[in-house]
């Protein structure tokens, strides 16, 4: 599994080569606020933060006992891309609201 964070601020690619059915939305986070656990499934998708401070927690691993969770941060003006079948959820980190893309 690839994830790529990068900042929409810089030149460049922003999404891999060959992406296989990229999924987008709005989303606006209270503060305290959290998107639950929910699959990319067959598409990929692209997360840009706007506003505030978001940490996307990506389920890397099942395996009882332990299941294993990576959390990255993002602030607005950062990117994160996700691959198809990524398990994730996403928490605003911020005294405001948040909002990504």
């Amino acid at each position: 599994m690839t994830i790529r964070r990068v900042s929409y601020r810089r030149m460049g690619p922003l999404l891999p080569r060959t992406p296989q059915g990229l999924r987008a939305g709005s989303v606006v986070l209270p503060r305290g606020g959290m998107m639950d656990w929910h699959s990319t499934l067959a598409r990929e998708e692209l997360l840009i933060a706007l506003r505030g401070r978001v940490r996307v927690e990506i389920l890397t691993s099942r395996s009882q006992p332990a299941v294993r969770i990576r959390r990255i941060p993002l602030a607005a003006g950062e990117c994160l891309y996700l691959p198809h079948h990524t398990q994730h959820r996403v928490l605003n980190l911020s005294t405001a609201r948040a909002r990504y893309i």
